[in-house]
């Protein structure tokens, strides 16, 4: 970029708190920015996006994770003296061109390949059966199911595998754009509230919370179940079964308890996910009860 390059910030954390926002807004105020290059993984994308907000400010996004934030109007930031996560929708933070480059990723964990690949995966299926969905978007979100679930396991095995890495990455466009263009539902609605409140990773959030919340919707969603075990390859397993099945293979935590969340705050993210749902896309109405059911049953 040579002189165009007048700052650059690097105080990025994950779950975005609001002082790290304002932190990078400060700085592009002060150098009068009118372009933002985020790099990193989802985190780095909020942040870019937290300087856009409200701003005539321009985004080039060069993700290095699967998370896929790059392709959506969707960002967050945490209150961290409440633990308190506010996600919000803003067509002007979409970012106005995306590079996608696998060989930034060949040096990427297996934890963090496999955590940030279920965070696309439950874009992916969120996409499937969200309420009101544009009929044309469970269609991609199908097509990045099966490039995900045929790369990654590739990906672990061999982390410099570039084709893998590659096909990994266009299955993270897919769901970026599946969920963009959807509502997100209950499962993510758990995930930033747990993410908020205690600071477990977004993606391993994500690969224990899915199979569960399945699950509960599994009944509501027949249709979209097959065509998501379909995609998975699974004729002999149902949906949740094949995700929890793939979770199980995974260098991540399986249980919420495993992460260090305890168990005297799930009652209370049952009560904050459960407010939220009449502006998510859940399919079927779900009560404070059966949040905590399934919390306690991820737990």
């Amino acid at each position: 970029m040579g002189s165009r390059l007048v700052a650059e910030f690097t105080q990025v954390e994950q779950h975005v708190p609001q002082e790290i926002v304002e932190a990078a807004r400060a700085l592009a105020q002060q150098k009068r920015i009118d372009l933002v290059v985020a790099m990193g993984g989802g985190s780095a994308m909020g942040v870019g996006k937290g300087v856009l907000a409200g701003e005539s400010r321009s985004l080039i996004a060069i993700p290095t994770t699967y998370a896929g934030s790059e392709m959506t109007p969707v960002f967050g930031s945490t209150n961290r003296a409440n633990g308190h996560k506010s996600v919000q929708r803003d067509p002007t933070v979409l970012a106005k061109v995306v590079i996608y480059d696998p060989e930034v990723t060949l040096d990427l964990s297996p934890e963090l390949t496999a955590s940030t690949a279920m965070n696309a995966l439950a874009h992916c299926v969120e996409a499937c059966y969200a309420v009101d969905v544009n009929p044309l978007v469970p269609g991609v979100a199908l097509e990045g199911i099966r490039r995900i679930v045929r790369s990654l396991p590739l990906c672990l095995a061999d982390g410099h595998n570039l084709k893998a890495r590659e096909d990994l990455l266009l299955g993270a466009y897919l769901a970026g754009f599946s969920i963009g263009n959807a509502k997100m539902a209950l499962h993510h609605g758990i995930c930033h509230v747990l993410g908020g409140r205690t600071g477990v990773a977004h993606g391993v959030l994500n690969t224990i919370m899915l199979p569960h919340v399945m699950r509960f919707m599994a009944d509501a969603v027949p249709d979209s179940m097959t065509a998501i075990a379909e995609a998975m390859d699974s004729r002999q397993q149902s949906a949740p079964e094949a995700v929890a099945r793939l979770v199980a293979t995974l260098p991540v935590p399986h249980r919420l308890r495993d992460t260090g969340v305890p168990a005297d705050v799930l009652d209370w993210a049952a009560g904050e996910a459960g407010t939220n749902s009449r502006i998510r896309g859940d399919p079927k109405p779900v009560t404070d009860a059966e949040v905590g059911d399934i919390l306690r049953a991820a737990w």
